[in-house]
């Protein structure tokens, strides 16, 4: 019986549910149940009960096998890939094969003959199948066996590398890598030529972490990079200069598709070409401000002030700290039929409906200076600038905001204090610093306790600073690891802020270029703000993320 008899029978899908599958089948080529899953029919979990009821077979959750390496061993890689199943358990006369595809009982010969003992089938999700593989057997494992077959060392090297980069296998081994660091959410691809391994890098959380590619990769490394090249429309010839380009590409996540857009970086370095690809998904709904950890009086306080009619609005941090993400999520409250609302970006990271939005363009010209001057022409309510990083940016900015526009912006500084000063360091008079700026917002990312395997724990004294105060019940939250986090207790960010708004008595003392440690002495003295080191500890209070991370984020 066929998968869509199989849950019509069941009673899971209708006979109109089961020819609309089918007729979308015929098109997409898709396994019956694949597509009955992404039309939401049925579940994945119903679909592997289904089969599993049917076939005898018992179900298993990958996520929490644990397999010692001799198990894994115990059948080729070569057959794992092609296959699709993995052994999961092993002793002297069965062999536990897992495999998310029942129908195909044709490869148990294979396996018996391989093994040399019973096999014993049991059933998986075939994502979590997938996962498990390219944890154990690595990433594109399978494609580098296939470029590796009959081929030397010298055979690579000598030949041509535009037709290499072309092929198949080596296609194949780029969109492996590349959708791997989708599917583990990482924000950078890096791939670095050392004399003897090509080591990639996977940016997770904030994080840099290896990616498990074998080391067979370094053979192969001038064929990936040609194709990365090839995807961003550079010029394959040149490794004497750097290189900045673009890759789209289309993945489904979750059943969804999205459209991933993938600046890359190309860099000459001693041993080859350095590549890092920045991702960001086009197709990610924006996160509101109290899903990005905005919460409180830091959260009401920045409400009011983006709804104002004019001033600057500056987020402050380092590179990386989300400041963009908490600026396109406070366009996206205020931004409606009323209102106008421009932004000069570069780059531009994600499109905002209803937002008019320039990308600089530093070949032509068009920079942020010049790009601000042109939009002021154009009756705008609002105007975001990717980053004011000179004395003209910074004064075309504060003449906008005193002649009736609201600005916001971005700037490199530790705390939101230190804003003030940057600004006068930039050369910008204190009077106009202090009449035009509304609002600072200092900000960084910490990682989040990982909700699979979260668990309290009561803290000894010297586990916490002198200057935390630890909840009544005197319990935090830590991740014990699982495989959902990779074993490291944390998974997803969130932030930590620090809202100073200008007081009377603050403005005076920018007038008077106070130095950023008195505005932020005063600014406590009024009960006006909330440090950053404050807002993470209450964020650890509540089980959200840990002290280790509070302080790392905050030793930048």
């Amino acid at each position: 019986m066929g998968i869509g008899l199989l849950l019509l029978d069941k009673g899971l899908i209708s006979k109109g549910d089961l020819d609309r599958a089918i007729a979308e089948q015929q098109t997409s080529g898709e396994r019956l149940d694949k597509v009955l899953v992404r039309q939401g029919v049925v579940s994945r979990d119903q679909v592997l009960e289904a089969m599993g009821d049917q076939f005898h077979m018992p179900v298993v959750d990958l996520m929490e096998v644990k397999v010692d390496q001799t198990t894994l061993q115990s059948l080729p890689a070569k057959l794992v890939y092609k296959q699709n199943c993995v052994p999961i358990r092993s002793d002297d006369d069965t062999l536990t094969v897992a495999t998310s595809d029942p129908f195909e009982l044709s490869v148990l010969d294979e396996l018996r003959l391989l093994a040399g003992r019973t096999i014993d089938l049991v059933l998986a999700d075939e994502e979590q199948l997938q996962r498990f593989i390219r944890a154990n057997y690595g990433v594109g494992g399978d494609t580098l066996d296939e470029l590796s077959e009959g081929k030397a060392d010298e055979d690579v090297q000598v030949s041509d590398e535009i037709e290499q980069a072309q092929e198949a296998s080596v296609i194949k081994l780029v969109n492996d890598l590349l959708i791997e660091a989708i599917t583990d959410r990482a924000t950078d691809v890096h791939i670095e030529p050392y004399e003897h391994e090509l080591l990639v890098r996977y940016r997770i959380d904030g994080v840099l972490m290896r990616a498990n590619v074998p080391a067979s990769v370094h053979r192969f490394g001038a064929a990936i990079i040609s194709r990365i090249k090839i995807m961003a429309s550079l010029n394959i010839a040149e490794k004497r200069k750097p290189q900045d380009g673009r890759i789209s590409i289309r993945h489904r996540v979750e059943g969804q598709l999205h459209e991933f857009d993938l600046r890359v970086s190309i860099i000459p370095m001693l041993f080859g070409e350095g590549v890092v690809m920045r991702i960001l998904d086009k197709s990610q709904a924006l996160m509101d401000l109290p899903d990005l950890g905005m919460t409180g009086l830091a959260y009401e306080k920045w409400i009011e002030l983006i709804t104002k009619p004019h001033g600057i609005m500056l987020v402050t941090g380092p590179t990386g700290s989300g400041k963009s993400t908490t600026l396109y999520a406070s366009l996206n409250r205020i931004v409606g039929e009323d209102i106008k609302v421009i932004t000069v970006e570069d780059p531009v990271e994600y499109h905002l409906d209803g937002v008019n939005q320039i990308q600089v363009n530093n070949k032509v010209g068009l920079s942020f200076a010049l790009g601000l001057r042109s939009v002021l022409r154009h009756d705008p309510d609002v105007v975001m600038i990717g980053e004011i990083r000179d004395k003209e940016t910074a004064e075309i900015a504060v003449q906008a905001s005193l002649t009736g526009h609201l600005v916001f912006s971005t700037l490199h500084t530790n705390d939101a204090p230190g804003a003030t000063t940057r600004l006068m360091d930039m050369g910008v008079e204190p009077f106009l610093v202090s009449s035009s700026v509304e609002g600072i917002l200092a900000q960084r990312l910490v990682r989040k306790v990982c909700d699979k395997c979260a668990q309290s724990y009561t803290p000894t004294k010297a586990d916490l600073p002198d200057d935390f105060e630890p909840p009544s019940d005197g319990k935090l939250q830590r991740g014990t690891g699982c495989r959902a986090c990779r074993d490291k207790g944390l998974r997803g960010r969130l932030g930590l802020y620090e809202l100073l708004t200008l007081s009377d008595t603050v403005r005076d003392m920018v007038m008077h270029r106070a130095n950023s440690r008195e505005i932020a002495k005063q600014a406590l003295s009024e009960n006006d703000l909330v440090t950053l080191r404050q807002d993470g500890y209450e964020k650890v209070r509540e089980g959200k993320t840990t002290i280790g991370e509070v302080v790392r984020a905050l030793a930048t």
